[in-house]
């Protein structure tokens, strides 16, 4: 659990100014304790966006840097001890958040909100980091940039992802670039000859259903389930996965239909008096409209499994070598994105 999260901007005509921190009554961390902070912070020789860890006060803080376009600043005070690896995920997605709005958290719900975010992070599975980060539009959007070109200088991507998004502000879209980052998607790499960064596309990513492992357990308990199933399967196979790219982020990035989705695939089948104490109708009844969940004779069941796959971007391969054939792209980019890829994946 952290000790306390904040954000603050930097103003130059005002100097650093605290946005809002949370909880407010924690001993010793207070504005100035947070001014000192950014003020580490901004002595650095380059003001780039991206992560900076500071020690201060005896705290350990982690925190991401907006960019100069917004010069806002949210960071986490970790509690003595804390793995910084661990969060550092959390604090972007928080970060993220944050930057989106606008406008700095004004209620308390706003600012528990993101302090969930952070503290649930470490404890998350990859499938539910993913399926969280593709519930936006952005991401999906820089996805499939990415896919078509395998390769981009970093100010061209988002330059295509302000045509597509131009209410954000280049700060945010970076964001995106990095979340990604942390997640094993992209890689960023700068060129010292060329003086540039570019982003390398390492995984494509699809979100599917799949057999549930206790198929047999429920086609035995449920009467009729594998006709039905294998018939779905047909349905989905001639393009009802195409929606999924959309609808299952929204399912597996939440924390409590997660968490139901998590126990039908350890029970496979469970009695209807049962499943309504322990989830409610609403999330069950989501569940059932999504196809997630299936229901008979006062039962309910995993119908379909709902997960994300991570896959080798062979379609992307194929541009990637196309570029290098038109003399867009250098050999020796080429070679230090497949050597970056296949080390990706050691």
């Amino acid at each position: 659990m952290p000790k306390n999260i904040f954000l603050m901007q930097w103003d130059p005509r005002r100097g650093p100014i605290v946005l809002g921190y949370y909880p407010q009554n924690t001993e010793g961390i207070d504005k100035d304790f947070l001014i000192n902070v950014f003020g580490t912070v901004l002595q650095r020789e380059e003001r780039l966006e991206g992560f900076y860890d500071v020690t201060y006060g005896g705290y350990d803080v982690i925190t991401y840097y907006s960019g100069q376009e917004l010069n806002q600043l949210f960071g986490v005070v970790l509690e003595e001890g804390e793995e910084k690896e661990g969060i550092r995920g959390g604090v972007v997605r928080a970060a993220l958040t944050a930057f989106r709005r606008g406008e700095p958290p004004t209620t308390i719900e706003e600012w528990e909100e993101l302090w969930e975010r952070i503290s649930a992070f470490p404890t998350m599975s990859l499938e539910e980091r993913i399926a969280d980060a593709f519930r936006d539009n952005e991401t999906r959007k820089l996805l499939e940039i990415m896919l078509d070109s395998g390769i981009m200088v970093i100010d061209r991507l988002l330059d295509n992802l302000k045509t597509a998004f131009p209410y954000l502000a280049r700060d945010v879209l970076l964001t995106y670039v990095y979340l990604l980052e942390a997640l094993g998607i992209l890689e960023t790499k700068w060129d010292e000859k060329a003086l540039i960064e570019r982003v390398y596309l390492l995984r494509d990513v699809v979100f599917i259903r799949r057999k549930p492992e206790k198929f047999g357990e429920i086609s035995s308990a449920i009467d009729g389930y594998q006709a039905e199933y294998e018939k779905f399967v047909r349905e989905y196979q001639e393009g009802g996965w195409a929606q999924d790219q959309t609808i299952l982020p929204e399912l597996l990035g939440d924390p409590n239909i997660y968490g139901v989705i998590k126990i039908f695939r350890e029970v496979g089948v469970m009695p209807e008096d049962e499943a309504q104490s322990r989830f409610g109708s609403t999330i069950l009844k989501k569940l059932l409209d999504f196809d997630v969940l299936g229901k008979k004779d006062n039962k309910y069941y995993l119908f379909t499994d709902p997960t994300v796959k991570l896959l080798l971007p062979k379609y992307t391969f194929a541009n990637v070598v196309r570029r290098l054939r038109d003399e867009e792209l250098s050999k020796e980019v080429v070679l230090d994105y497949l050597k970056t890829v296949r080390s990706s994946y050691l």
